[in-house]
């Protein structure tokens, strides 16, 4: 699949094939999917998380003091930094396999598959905008990691 998207005023066009996680792997040695599946797991434990800090700010019956001592709590946890990870490092990189993918020909695509062309490409986007449309670009990623072949009857 390919989409356009939009990062603050800039438009890139992003591409996912099945070479996209082979790709992926390729540059940055670990496997996508498996950061993928440990996001969207993540997001039902944020989800859950969020639900029990909307709990403790309408607590009105513990010391307050308590309260905060719970919220602190979970604020420090593990889940809000799998989440950060993910949107620091494996999105930004993700995008990036798929944005050569949308704009390079096949020839100079494995020119510009280096750790340097990379983090020449993460100095021209804004981190916060790319961030702002990380449901956008795992949809790209997921049409084009489907099979589109038809069953054999």
């Amino acid at each position: 699949m390919e989409k356009t998207i939009v990062l603050g005023e800039k438009s890139i066009k992003l591409r996912s094939s099945a070479a996209t996680n082979i790709l992926y792997k390729r540059l940055f040695h670990e496997d996508v999917l498996t950061k993928l599946t440990t996001y969207t797991k993540n997001l039902k434990e944020l989800k859950a998380m969020q639900e029990k800090i909307q709990a403790l700010r309408n607590d009105t019956e513990r010391p307050k003091q308590d309260v905060l001592a719970d919220m602190n709590e979970l604020m420090n946890s593990d889940v809000l930094e799998v989440a950060m990870n993910f949107q620091s490092e494996t999105l930004p990189r993700l995008a990036y396999v798929m944005y050569l993918e949308a704009n390079e020909t096949i020839d100079t695509i494995f020119k510009k598959l280096t750790e340097e062309q990379y983090l020449f490409w993460l100095m021209t986007i804004d981190q916060d905008d790319l961030v702002s449309v990380v449901g956008e670009v795992i949809d790209v990623w997921q049409s084009g990691a489907k099979t589109h072949s038809k069953p054999k009857n």
